[in-house]
């Protein structure tokens, strides 16, 4: 898939978008943005890794607060209309960071064949030096020294900045040996990222502090 089709793709997303509430704090967001869970016959929340299984849906946030309130079962029994068997919290958390891992595994594949991620030290400084990255990814086991200077570059470019995967993981994950960092460079791509992103650090946060 090349920079083109990302663009026709994320076109589409925008055009299919519908704004759904989160049962958790009753905001009203883009769907694509938030989890869906339904019931299964048994009466079983389950999350829809699909966002579109069968069945009256709820929408929540993917954030640890809304998913806490969201998964009280009053709660889930009012909005679904019916008795129903709620997973605990930390199922929940490790059935979503898997889903978000996927997807996130999948786009950072995809955008390195479309020439919409940089990695590798000297390739990211020279494009740090030309403003070209808009997000950084930071491997979770790298040396304490090259992290630091790698934050302080995001830091002098005001650039946002998460830290996921090991090295190796994020090597294998663009096809490449271990990487340190992975840079993403192009808007549009971002655009079809940034959700993601953000909800799996939010998510990593929420479940290390419960």
């Amino acid at each position: 898939m090349d920079q083109q089709q990302y663009q026709g793709q994320g076109k589409a997303r925008a055009q299919r978008s519908v704004e759904r509430m989160c049962i958790g704090c009753r905001a009203q967001r883009d769907g694509h943005n938030l989890l869906r869970f339904v019931c299964s016959p048994q009466g079983v929340v389950i999350l829809d890794a699909s966002g579109h299984a069968p069945g009256r849906g709820v929408y929540v946030c993917c954030d640890g607060i809304c998913l806490r309130k969201a998964l009280q079962p009053t709660k889930m029994a009012l909005t679904l209309k019916r008795a129903v068997l709620v997973p605990d919290f930390d199922t929940v958390c490790q059935e979503v960071r898997r889903l978000l891992d996927k997807r996130l595994r999948a786009c950072l594949g995809l955008g390195q064949k479309a020439d919409a991620i940089v990695s590798g030290y000297a390739l990211l400084k020279k494009a740090f030096a030309q403003a070209r990255v808009l997000h950084l990814i930071l491997a979770e086991d790298i040396a304490a020294a090259r992290a630091e200077e790698y934050r302080f570059w995001c830091i002098q470019r005001a650039v946002p900045y998460v830290t996921l995967f090991t090295a190796v993981e994020l090597g294998h994950i663009i096809g490449k040996s271990s990487r340190s960092a992975v840079g993403l460079t192009v808007p549009r791509f971002l655009e079809l990222l940034r959700a993601t992103l953000i909800s799996l650090e939010r998510l990593e946060t929420a479940y290390c502090r419960a």
